[in-house]
């Protein structure tokens, strides 16, 4: 968990509380099976008073083991997430069911940071722009060389919809 004292943000109508951090996984309740970090998180950023809401703006990174979505060959991977969320007084009327709100001088910020780094990772990671993935007809790594196989091959049961690249 990752808790702020903002006591001193709200009692002035501007206030800036710098964040600099090197967090672990743990801290931000993130397990190996969820993002596969190593080391740590390294965050930068900072809690301001914007008036009516606490303001969270965060910069974050870490390295992240991964498996490419094309060839299946694990990778490390550099994953950054921007973070920009609004703390809302519990007494605050009209606030969203999702919103985040406190009630207290100590903030837990550890929710957001979470969100953030987790929608950060991409649903299919690549090892390089450039790859070539598996070869379908035999499994071979493209990315080693050409394989010889004949991938131009159209399945019979679709080479009836062939007729209509033609026409």
């Amino acid at each position: 968990m990752i808790k702020i004292n903002v006591a001193q943000i709200k009692k002035r109508l501007v206030g800036d509380k710098p964040l600099a951090f090197d967090l672990e996984p743990a801290e931000l309740e993130i397990s190996p099976e969820e993002m596969g970090i190593i080391g740590t998180v390294k965050l930068v950023g900072s809690m301001s008073n914007a008036g009516d809401v606490l303001l969270l703006q965060a910069h974050m990174e870490c390295q992240v083991q991964r498996t490419c979505g094309r060839c299946l060959q694990e990778f490390v991977g550099v994953t950054k997430a921007e973070v920009v969320e609004k703390f809302y007084p519990a007494s605050a009327d009209n606030i969203e069911n999702d919103a985040f709100v406190y009630d207290s001088d100590v903030i837990d910020i550890t929710e957001p940071l979470r969100e953030g780094l987790l929608l950060a990772e991409p649903m299919q990671a690549l090892c390089k722009p450039d790859c070539r993935g598996l070869c379908p007809v035999c499994g071979a790594d493209l990315n080693d060389g050409d394989c010889g196989c004949d991938r131009l091959t159209v399945d019979p049961r679709l080479a009836a919809l062939k007729q209509f690249i033609k026409n």
